[in-house]
């Protein structure tokens, strides 16, 4: 037997939260839902497929992409603003996630569009 599930309002508030601000930290989701980090944390890999930490990851890696891509804002400035407090961390999640370093990304796009 069959059974429809509704997606939980809470997750969606939260997956709407963090694809504008993948900065905010599970705890700020959590209290801005009105429920445990432990609850958020179930409900969100119930509904979402991933973890909220590795759903943030995915949102601020791409928000930091697109920065890299079409600014010329320095790297270091990126990091902060997606969220990282050092660069070193943020280019290491970043070369993990895209296989090609900030900088490299960003040579290799312009190399694209010339």
């Amino acid at each position: 037997m069959a059974t429809s599930r509704r997606t939980d309002t809470r997750v969606k508030q939260v997956v709407q939260v963090l694809n504008q601000d993948p900065s905010r930290t599970l705890m700020e989701l959590a209290h801005h839902c009105q429920i445990s980090t432990s609850r958020l944390s179930h409900l969100f890999k119930d509904e979402v497929g991933m973890n909220v930490k590795n759903y943030r990851r995915d949102r601020r890696l791409q928000a930091a992409a697109a920065l890299v891509e079409l600014t010329d804002t320095p790297i270091k400035e990126i990091a902060y603003r997606t969220g990282y407090r050092h660069t070193s961390s943020f280019v290491r999640a970043f070369k993990s996630h895209f296989g090609l370093s900030p900088a490299s990304y960003r040579n290799g796009k312009l190399e694209q569009s010339a």
